[in-house]
């Protein structure tokens, strides 16, 4: 059985904000762990490296206006290869923007689930804060 890891999280900034905190090098740098490199751009890798010993490669399959960024894992564990990011951002007012993860496809007893999943979860809340702390003036 395959699963996809959802994530969703509620951020206090408008969707241009947010959508900014994705897809610049400088921000994505500021809330990821570890170095950051590459470019956020259709056809493009963006390179990250959240300890000495791993790094992964995100290849940008789509983006769609301010709304959607979709990659695909071109480095990293040999697990992750192949595998699909998503994030979907939503308007909830004008100072209110939601926005949802998903990460799949995952063999039901990969040993590396549940891991990914607390990045994930961590990673959001670091990004949220970032934003809401270091970019409100944005």
């Amino acid at each position: 059985m395959s699963l996809i890891l959802r994530h969703a999280i509620k951020i206090d900034a408008p969707l241009e904000v947010v959508f900014l905190a994705l897809s610049q090098v400088k921000h994505i740098a500021a809330w990821h762990h570890g170095p950051v490199q590459g470019d956020l751009a259709v056809g493009e890798v963006l390179y990250i490296n959240p300890s000495s010993d791993l790094k992964f490669g995100w290849k940008t399959n789509e983006i769609v206006g301010r709304e959607r960024i979709a990659q695909e894992c071109v480095e990293g564990p040999e697990g992750s290869l192949g595998k699909q990011v998503v994030y979907t951002l939503s308007s909830r007012g004008p100072k209110s923007t939601l926005l949802e993860l998903t990460d799949g496809q995952w063999n039901e007893g990969d040993g590396h689930l549940a891991s990914c999943n607390t990045h994930w979860g961590g990673a959001l809340y670091r990004l949220k804060a970032y934003i809401e702390l270091e970019m409100s003036g944005s």
